[in-house]
């Protein structure tokens, strides 16, 4: 009896064995054989990251570098050699013009004064030398001849009389040309305005909202936005402006252009100002998701996906700058397929299957790529 009460308590434990093992392992070979998420994935890195501003401006000339000449006299345009834009050498002929008919008639009352007040003066000095006239009579006509000339002269300095040549004064580009040939140019009026082509300026538009960003020193990169070929260009902000265009509502950001560089006066432009740089991790924007009110990011480690909530500072291009807890300078975050992944989820990187599909390709020793291999010699009998 007692033996038979043995056995079947060794039964029934080996029932249970069996029954435990088969519950088991199908669960076993199924965890075994499930598929791991597939995804991209890519480098945390500590670097430098900049934040930027994109505006858009154009090329004029800067304040100090352009010189307007205005008519000396009263005065007809007879003919204009110049357009605006037009690139002129210092020397050049920019326009001729001749006095006009009032001018004309000054300087001929000018000249006819000065004629008779040097005659009466040689009287007047004659009459002193033979005691018929005292010494105010002689100061007084000293003075007359005096003024007489001192008008005439005058006029010869403002090229009332000569050659009615307009030249320019240094080598640079036409900025300004409003009026036409035949044209009355009263004395005062501008009639051209020459801008040296060595001392350029962007004018920059920059939305309200943004100008606080934006200070002198700050680093620009300027490129042509119809010749982006040209090349790209690096100056710095010299003056942000403090007030509002009435029309644009944006305010006005002048950034110098260096000596020689590819730009042209009255060329549109794109400029990228940096407006904030710092050195932070920085990730792939794709490799952060939003979740309600939070960011999170995946990490993967020892072949799982691990969460970490984190928080965004500067954004440049495609890269954004991150911070939380457990990240580091080299972790491998995933940037494709972690809509996909949960906490603690098995994954495999597009990466490492296709170094292990390479792996698995790998010729032989001694075969060459494409090559099969020979195959197994029978055994003769």
């Amino acid at each position: 009896m007692k033996k038979i009460l043995i056995f079947l308590l060794v039964a029934a434990a080996l029932a249970v064995a069996w029954f435990v093992f088969k519950k088991s392992a199908p669960a076993a070979v199924e965890e075994e054989k499930k598929p791991a998420a597939k995804v991209e994935t890519a480098t945390l890195k500590q670097q430098v990251i900049t934040q930027s501003l994109e505006v858009f401006g154009l090329v004029g000339s800067a304040p100090s570098s352009e010189q307007t000449l205005s008519a000396t006299f009263d005065s007809v345009l007879r003919k204009i050699n110049i357009t605006p834009g037009a690139r002129v050498a210092a020397g050049d002929v920019l326009m001729e013009v001749e006095p006009s008919h009032d001018a004309k008639l000054l300087l001929d009352s000018s000249r006819s004064a000065l004629v008779l007040a040097t005659k009466a003066l040689a009287a007047t000095q004659e009459r002193y030398d033979l005691r018929l006239a005292n010494s105010q009579d002689l100061l007084t006509a000293q003075q007359a001849e005096q003024d007489a000339r001192q008008k005439s002269a005058s006029l010869d300095a403002r090229g009332l009389g000569g050659a009615g040549k307009i030249l320019a004064p240094v080598t640079g580009v036409v900025s300004k040309l409003d009026l036409t040939t035949g044209a009355l140019a009263v004395t005062g009026t501008p009639l051209v305005t020459i801008a040296s082509d060595e001392h350029l300026e962007v004018r920059l538009g920059v939305e309200a909202g943004d100008l606080a960003q934006v200070a002198p020193g700050q680093a620009v990169t300027l490129v042509s936005s119809h010749r982006p070929d040209a090349g790209t260009v690096v100056s710095a902000v010299r003056i942000a402006g403090g007030s509002l265009d009435a029309v644009t509502g944006a305010a006005e950001v002048r950034v110098p252009v260096p000596p020689g560089a590819p730009l042209l006066l009255g060329e549109h432009v794109t400029a990228s100002i940096e407006v904030k740089k710092k050195e932070a991790l920085v990730a792939p924007r794709s490799a952060v998701l939003p979740d309600d009110d939070k960011q999170v990011i995946y990490t993967v480690k020892a072949g799982k996906a691990v969460r970490h909530e984190v928080t965004l500072g500067i954004a440049a291009g495609d890269l954004v700058e991150v911070s939380g807890k457990d990240l580091l300078d080299g972790d491998v975050v995933v940037t494709l397929g972690n809509y996909e992944l949960a906490d603690g989820m098995a994954i495999q990187s597009a990466e490492k299957e296709a170094g292990d599909s390479a792996e698995k390709n790998k010729p032989a020793a001694g075969e060459k790529p494409g090559e099969k291999a020979p195959a197994a010699k029978e055994a003769k009998p």
